[in-house]
Formats: structure tokens, sequence, C-alpha cells
């Protein structure tokens, strides 16, 4: 696959998942080998990433701040699960 498929699947998935249709997401990528399925993983938390840092960037923080941020999402999630 090349990389205008991955980004245009990418955004597909993006669409789907936004629209709130996970189905439809998964469906687009079942039939693709698992480098693939890595390719467009890391795109989408590219963007995902990019995301947090531009919200960041708009509340009046920075880079650093929206990687602390997250950082804490991540530690908060799995306190949360731990026990589970």
């Amino acid at each position: 696959m090349s990389e205008y498929e991955w980004d245009r699947t990418t955004m597909a998935v993006v669409a789907s998942a936004l629209s709130g249709d996970s189905d439809g997401a998964v469906e687009l990528l079942r039939p693709l080998p698992q480098s693939d399925v890595c390719h467009i993983a890391v795109r989408l938390a590219a963007m995902a990433a990019d995301a947090l840092i531009v919200a960041a960037q708009d509340s009046g923080g920075d880079r650093e701040e929206a990687l602390s941020q997250w950082q804490q999402c991540i530690l908060q999630h799995e306190a949360e699960y731990e026990g589970e």
C-alpha cells in the first residue's frame, strides 16, 4: 500500500469513528495486512498528538504542557484499570 493509500484509509477511519461507526472503521482495516494497519495506527497517533498540541497552544499552553497532560491521562487510565 502506498503512503497515499495509508493516508486515504486513515482519513476514512477517522471519518467513520467521528460518525460513531466504529464497526465501519474496523471493516476498513480488516482486509489489510498487519503492516498496513500498523502504518495507519501510527498516522492516527500522529494526528491525535498534533491535535493535542494545537489544543494546548490554543489555550495558551505549549508542546511540553500538552505532553505533560497526555502523560497524566495515561497514568490516570492505568491507575483506574490497575485493579482489574
